[in-house]
């Protein structure tokens, strides 16, 4: 094991902190303990894999059990060939005990910063660390387009980060805004006890999820699909279908009619009442917006590690202000890097790009 880097003062000292204890950066955390780095997962929630358990309750993964897992532990057999939101949090939450990972949880980070090294400010005081990796993900603060505040009292919206289940929905048609799969697999379960009228900004893209009874997740990983580096010619070819649909069941819903598919963006509301990319309008009591998430790095005050929409500066995870990265983000190495099946390439690769820490 490489030797670790030495302590020196009252303040807690780490060769790297993790910030963000999902998939992400237990992987991190798991390839870090390998090294024998002294390191520290930092996570803002109270119990490893609250970052699932908090989501809708019916979500299950569109990767089928296999490649839903992280290095060094495969989930067990007795979770669905689907897994649920549960099954993956509590999975989480055995990774981190099987492994034995240094994590500290309840611990969100309200500034990073860095004067040599970095300091990771929270609720119990300051962490310092030679190295950093924001492991926080792409998915942090949900996105709704902006005219959603001119919508009146009276209409129930919702984004799907803070939707749990249909008995919250009043009575009545529900619009659901979205193309991917969020969009289709909540439409689904709404059209269920009401009509739900499904918006997108273009035609859905869907694939099916087995193919002559073999998961397509199979026949893609069989042919490296799943492993393409993203500058690859074929990888760039899929970037532009990256929300593709996996599974057809709100194919069939639309052609029963039990959903109305709206091919068009929402371009505006007020009211109740809501404007299309193609210039219709209709009104809506109920909307339900699965319109993705934003980056949200304003803890961050690095000069250099953001560009100026508050984006991460970042090639391959690897930030141009040294002994700072990045993991878990879209499209950062792989194609899978934002998947559970893709971040623990990542992680051995970001490691590998690493310096040593000396003493």
């Amino acid at each position: 094991m490489p030797e670790l880097c030495a302590q020196t003062g009252p303040v807690e000292r780490f060769d790297t902190v993790v910030i963000g204890g999902g998939q992400a950066g237990l992987a991190m955390g798991h390839r870090l303990g390998l090294a024998g780095r002294r390191y520290l997962v930092v996570d803002a929630h109270e119990r490893t894999g609250d970052s699932w358990r908090h989501r809708w309750d019916s979500l299950e993964l569109f990767t089928p059990r296999p490649f839903s897992g992280l290095p060094g532990l495969a989930l067990p057999e007795s979770v669905p060939q689907y897994p649920r939101k549960d099954d993956v949090a509590d999975y989480l939450e055995r990774y981190r005990q099987h492994h034995e990972l240094a994590v500290r949880t309840d611990f969100p980070v309200r500034r990073l910063s860095r004067d040599g090294d970095f300091a990771i400010t929270g609720p119990g005081g300051a962490l310092r660390a030679r190295s950093v990796v924001v492991a926080t993900g792409p998915f942090r603060t949900p996105r709704v387009p902006e005219c959603a505040a001119n919508l009146s009292p009276a209409v129930w919206q919702r984004h799907s980060h803070d939707y749990r289940r249909p008995s919250e929905v009043p009575p009545g048609e529900v619009l659901v805004v979205g193309g991917g799969n969020s969009a289709a697999q909540l439409a689904e379960e709404l059209s269920a006890g009401r009509h739900v009228t499904l918006a997108s900004s273009g035609p859905l893209v869907m694939a099916p999820k087995t193919l002559l009874g073999v998961s397509l997740f199979r026949y893609l990983d069989l042919t490296g699909y799943l492993r393409l580096d993203r500058d690859s010619r074929i990888a760039r070819r899929a970037r532009p279908y990256a929300d593709v649909i996996i599974g057809r069941g709100v194919r069939e819903l639309l052609r029963t009619g039990r959903v109305t598919g709206i091919p068009h963006a929402v371009t505006g509301c007020s009211g109740d009442r809501f404007t299309f990319a193609d210039g219709s309008t209709r009104r809506f009591r109920n909307v339900l917006w699965c319109t993705g998430y934003r980056s949200d790095h304003d803890w961050i005050d690095v000069p250099g590690a953001l560009d100026e929409r508050g984006l991460p500066r970042q090639d391959r995870g690897i930030s141009p202000v040294p002994g700072l990265y990045w993991i878990g983000l879209t499209w950062q190495i792989r194609i899978n890097s934002a998947l559970l099946c893709g971040v623990g390439a990542d992680a051995a690769e970001l490691l590998a790009r690493m310096p040593d820490c000396h003493p």
